[in-house]
């Protein structure tokens, strides 16, 4: 059983830290360590949850106790000490997004290669239960022929004042459009962003993903009032829909619905109604971490490794290139 790290214990690093401490006492881990450099933080979270806490996190590079680290500090960070584990023999998960350079990005793909270790990044959406159902109907082909993919993430909170919408939010679709459609790329991003508050922070974005026959969009926003907050995912296809709900992660719903032709042109359309399927509830970031431990054990690699970090930060590049030039961008750079 491997010994297990959590560097930066802010309010997502400090779910990595419970989870870890679960796995723990079911005996997944052998022991977990938390650090950050907020003293206070630090030992609140050591309190709260009974873990050993550090300040300074090259103290876990040289013990042996520890051979694995989830990474949750900001994340122009990330770069500089994945390097720095990997380099000092330790097994890395590290936060979406991988970095906020994609030249960063491939060095650290290149650093875990050369060091035979496990580079795995936080995409967790792939990880969520009704992702995980609606994926295999698709592969199943319930679904037919998927036609569009559309997204929507909003919410009325403060602007973020390290990144924008597109790196905070945008990302998770950037990378789920391409998961649900077994693509690494699609053939090209276009965005249209606004910044209302702060230069270069978009509070606002719409993405254009266009994987040829399929397109799939996606709204992003910090500044929509009025109905609280909402994640969705709609897939439709030729035969039938599917909606998740990201805050339901018990539920899948399905739209018996689709489009009568006649030589290709529409004629008609059917609805048989909907119906909700149920799913066993599954903690998306508990599925997350006992992957990461399972392939820090088998060295397997992760459905979320570090290609597939790259990737997502391309495609944040892209939309962001795009919302500045005004034009779509070409993928793969």
């Amino acid at each position: 059983m491997p010994g297990v790290a959590v560097i930066g214990v802010g309010h997502w690093g400090e779910n990595h830290a419970r989870v870890y401490k679960e796995l723990c006492l079911e005996g997944v881990v052998d022991t977990v360590q938390i650090c950050d450099v907020n003293q206070a933080r630090v030992s609140e979270v050591s309190n709260a949850l009974g873990i050993e806490d550090i300040l300074e996190y090259h103290r876990l590079l040289d013990g042996p106790e520890i051979q694995a680290v989830s990474i949750a500090t900001p994340s122009r960070t990330h770069y500089k000490i994945a390097k720095e584990c990997m380099e000092a023999a330790k097994d890395v998960l590290v936060e979406k997004p991988m970095t906020m350079d994609v030249g960063e990005a491939e060095e650290l793909v290149k650093i875990a290669n050369q060091n035979t270790r496990i580079l795995m990044v936080g995409h967790i959406f792939r990880y969520h239960p009704a992702v995980q159902e609606l994926k295999r109907r698709i592969n199943e082909g319930e679904l037919g022929e998927v036609q569009t993919i559309i997204s929507n993430r909003e919410t009325f909170v403060l602007p973020r004042k390290d990144m924008g919408v597109i790196y905070a939010l945008g990302i998770h679709e950037l990378d789920m459009f391409c998961y649900l459609m077994a693509a690494e790329y699609p053939r090209s991003v276009t965005a249209v962003a606004s910044e209302v508050y702060s230069k270069d922070i978009e509070e606002t974005a719409m993405l254009a993903v266009d994987f040829g026959d399929v397109k799939g969009y996606a709204f992003e926003s910090w500044l929509v009032p009025g109905h609280g907050k909402r994640r969705d995912l709609l897939v439709v296809g030729s035969k039938m829909s599917a909606r998740v709900d990201y805050l339901k992660p018990q539920e899948l719903c399905l739209f018996d619905t689709r489009v009568i032709t006649e030589n290709r042109a529409p004629t008609s359309i059917e609805n048989k109604g909907e119906r909700l399927v149920s799913i066993p509830y599954i903690e998306p970031l508990k599925e997350e971490l006992q992957q990461f431990i399972s392939c820090v054990n088998s060295r397997q690699k992760p459905l979320a490794d570090g290609l597939v970090g790259v990737r997502a930060v391309a495609m944040a590049e892209a939309a962001l290139t795009s919302a500045k030039t005004g034009k779509a961008v070409t993928l793969p750079p």
